[in-house]
């Protein structure tokens, strides 16, 4: 199996469609099941600006060995109705996913059923996309003014989708302990940041990167970066 994630966590950073052809193709010819986790899908930057490359599910590349996973909690920012799904155009598959669920899951709250089949309508999904995708935008813009301000201690490649951004930080060139910092930071401001080496590096990659969610209400985060500002003038610089 070859398991991928588009858009990606916690970089923010989407698979374009050639490459992701380029990956359906490989396994194809070596039989692989290809995996996709999309939990972050269609929640891109630039959903609604004609001409840009919006990366399909796999499921539609005409594989049939693949799998697309998808949530309400991301993208539709509806979290607390704990509602996801599994697509595949394979039957066996399906089957598997399903007896394996049996075991979990028998049925989902009717409430929070309702809730996923209107947010998903088509009369709700298309402004609750446009309301999402605006204050990504909003908030990211936020951020990168805060990176940019804090050159020579943080470094980052931009996300374009997503609700998440991957930030190095910095001390004298070095990246910091990045484990050390986030416990740091969230005693002394109460900002809550992800620690990007434990969480995602297995404790030997990702030295002194950070998970930081931006899409949260814009008062909230424009507080938090002002916190963060604070502690990185009087920590890091």
């Amino acid at each position: 199996m070859l398991v991928i994630n588009n858009p990606n966590n916690p970089s923010g950073a989407r698979i374009p469609t050639k490459v992701l052809e380029e990956i359906v193709e490989f396994a194809k010819l070596r039989n692989l099941i290809l995996l996709s986790d999309e939990v972050y899908r269609p929640l891109f930057q630039d959903l609604f600006i004609d001409g840009v490359d919006i990366p399909p599910p796999v499921t539609s590349m005409g594989y049939k060995k693949t799998i697309v996973t998808g949530s309400m909690s991301k993208a539709y920012a509806l979290a607390g109705i704990r509602i996801g799904w599994v697509i595949s155009p394979d039957d066996a598959l399906i089957h598997a996913v399903a007896v394996a669920r049996d075991h979990t899951t028998i049925s989902v709250s009717q409430l929070d059923d309702q809730v996923a089949s209107y947010a998903l309508s088509d009369s709700v999904r298309p402004s609750l996309l446009q309301r999402n995708v605006k204050l990504a935008r909003t908030n990211l813009k936020l951020l990168a003014e805060f990176v940019e301000k804090q050159k020579g201690v943080c470094e980052w490649v931009r996300p374009d989708a997503g609700t998440t951004a991957f930030v190095q930080f910095k001390r004298g060139g070095k990246p910091v302990d990045d484990v050390s910092l986030c416990i740091d930071v969230i005693e002394k401001t109460k900002v809550f940041l992800v620690p990007g080496s434990k969480c995602f590096g297995d404790d030997k990659d990702f030295a002194g990167y950070v998970r930081v969610g931006y899409v949260c209400d814009t008062e909230v985060l424009t507080a938090a970066l002002k916190r963060l500002e604070g502690y990185v003038k009087e920590h890091l610089v």
